[in-house]
């Protein structure tokens, strides 16, 4: 498949599924290169985390081939504590970027997500551990959507004012990234009810 049939299925992909709630902003490409040397691994980033909205996030590593997976739940639907990978859920694999003094994440669903609802294509979250508490922080659609220097990056395209769809190079979303790691309206401060938790650690849900 072509680049510009790609582009397309994924946005045609995305408005069909546009009445979802999600502020996830999609990319055609991985914030990643092949064996890129920017890739990290940091085992505190595992675990089992829980937020104020009911959902449960389960992440395991692999120190050696420094990779995640990530699944999310909601805690009405299963215990946190008992997750494991025979529960359902979509699972992503993620990969852990060290961009100047920032970190990022870069998530896909995995292959058995293609039945369940999942976008096939990459989402990318600035990470901040602060203490027992982990946040993930999205890229502003609204941003990517009205500012001017989204389009001088050319970034991608802006679908009904309010979805992005990053199409631009591995290379190009890392030098946007990293030059706007603390710009507030490219990654949104969050407050604390956004965060995830460590279960069973103070700060997080009963």
């Amino acid at each position: 498949m072509g680049a510009k049939q790609k582009i397309m299925s994924l946005m045609l992909a995305i408005a069909a599924l546009a009445f979802l709630p999600g502020c996830w902003t999609y990319s055609l490409h991985s914030l990643y290169r092949d064996a890129d040397p920017r890739l990290a691994y940091d085992p505190t980033l595992t675990g089992t985390w829980e937020n104020r909205n009911s959902d449960c996030l389960v992440i395991a590593g692999d120190s050696k081939t420094r990779q995640y997976t990530l699944q999310l739940f909601d805690k009405g639907e299963i215990k946190c504590h008992c997750a494991s990978h025979h529960s359902a859920g979509i699972r992503y694999a993620g990969n852990l970027l060290q961009l100047g003094t920032a970190r990022f994440l870069d998530v896909i669903p995995g292959e058995d997500a293609a039945g369940m609802g999942a976008i096939p294509a990459h989402s990318i979250f600035k990470i901040v551990v602060e203490a027992d508490s982990l946040f993930q922080v999205p890229l502003s659609d609204s941003w990517l959507c009205s500012a001017p220097e989204a389009e001088q990056y050319k970034l991608g395209e802006c679908l009904d004012r309010s979805d992005f769809v990053l199409t631009a190079s591995s290379d190009v979303l890392q030098d946007f990234v990293q030059n706007h790691a603390e710009d507030d309206g490219v990654f949104p401060t969050l407050d604390g009810d956004a965060a995830f938790h460590r279960a069973g650690r103070s700060g997080g849900t009963p």
